[in-house]
């Protein structure tokens, strides 16, 4: 770690407000472009680099830095917007599902409709049912569009890695709704 932002970090952990302010002033702009690249909108990332900070100077007392300071923030910045990906994925899919079923709703029935809402959470909960870093590939790369190798350099793997956690997730999930299928027809 740079002795600057050793002495930064030091300087927060004691409460500094004026060493958090230096921090802030000097990763802000940059960390916030860093989210935006996640995220899809920069009100967004603003709000993601935001919450890192805020979390910083909360827990300021306990901050345990082994790494450099920026690295650290880096890192902090990617979690929290990954973190922001999933927690936001249902309720995007939902409000997409809302949207789409308005402009048919004259078409469909209530019984249609029932059944689509059915469906729709039926596939989230299949989703939510994957393992962690499975579900995080696959979202990333079926409703995000990132490209393997995007993917790869956000979660720290290969891409031939991604490759197989998609696959995986895809066969899971082709299971998982041919099993709840089978069960209702029966």
């Amino acid at each position: 770690m740079e002795c600057k932002e050793s002495e930064w970090a030091d300087q927060i952990r004691a409460g500094s407000e004026e060493a958090f302010r230096k921090v802030f002033h000097a990763y802000y702009s940059e960390l916030c472009g860093f989210a935006a690249d996640y995220l899809d909108s920069v009100d967004r990332a603003r709000d993601v680099v935001q919450e890192v900070f805020l979390r910083i100077w909360r827990r300021r007392e306990k901050l345990d830095i082994r790494v450099s300071l920026k690295s650290y923030l880096y890192q902090a910045v990617r979690n929290r917007a990954l973190n922001h990906i999933r927690r936001s994925e249902t309720e995007d899919e939902f409000q997409d599902h809302v949207r789409h079923t308005s402009n048919e709703s004259d078409q469909r029935t209530a019984i249609d409709t029932f059944h689509m809402k059915e469906l729709s959470e039926d596939v989230n909960e299949a989703i939510a049912d994957l393992p962690d870093r499975r579900r995080m590939a696959f979202l990333l790369h079926r409703r995000h569009g990132f490209t393997y190798k995007e993917i790869a350099q956000i979660m720290e793997i290969s891409p031939k890695t991604v490759e197989n956690q998609i696959g995986r997730a895809l066969k899971s999930l082709r299971s998982q709704l041919e099993d709840r299928f089978t069960r209702e027809l029966d």
